[in-house]
């Protein structure tokens, strides 16, 4: 019996400690940059040339340069396009293949600025799925790539 209770003891301060553990793990302040927003426009599967979009909110350092993993069966025909908050483009080299674009900023992006990424003329396989880009960057004074997280993106039928 005495086994029993100091089992149940155990179990109990292990499931009160952890939220706290949970809440210490989180950074709603941190100051990297990360992902705020992702989409499709149209989200329909079946259209050959839509624009797979996401958001990059740069904080702490400046970012000089994004990595993007493309899923298996995706394929971008017409190129990526960088612009501010404000809608300005911002000017960056791309290049991009079967498995990975790159977009090296001409100037590094300062923080505090949220970038809009659209990758133009994308085509997927045609079919309902939830579309995962791992998306790295470099930051100003780094010379190793950071995970930024990944964009989701949904597409219907």
């Amino acid at each position: 019996m005495k086994k029993l209770i100091y089992a149940a003891t155990f179990t109990l301060v292990l499931a009160s400690l952890a939220p706290a553990v949970q809440a210490a793990g989180s950074l709603p302040n941190a100051k990297v940059p990360h992902l705020v927003h992702s989409s499709a426009h149209p989200n329909d599967a079946l259209v050959p040339n839509a624009t797979h979009h996401f958001e990059v909110h740069v904080q702490g350092k400046g970012l000089s340069e994004l990595s993007i993993d493309l899923p298996q069966g995706v394929s971008i025909r017409n190129g990526i396009e960088v612009t501010n908050q404000s809608g300005q483009k911002i000017n960056a080299e791309v290049s991009i293949n079967d498995k990975k674009a790159t977009v090296v900023f001409a100037q590094p992006v300062e923080p505090d600025t949220t970038l809009s990424i659209n990758m133009q003329g994308v085509k997927t396989p045609g079919y309902s799925y939830t579309w995962q880009y791992r998306v790295y960057g470099k930051l100003v004074g780094i010379n190793q790539e950071i995970s930024l997280g990944s964009a989701r993106i949904q597409t219907y039928r």
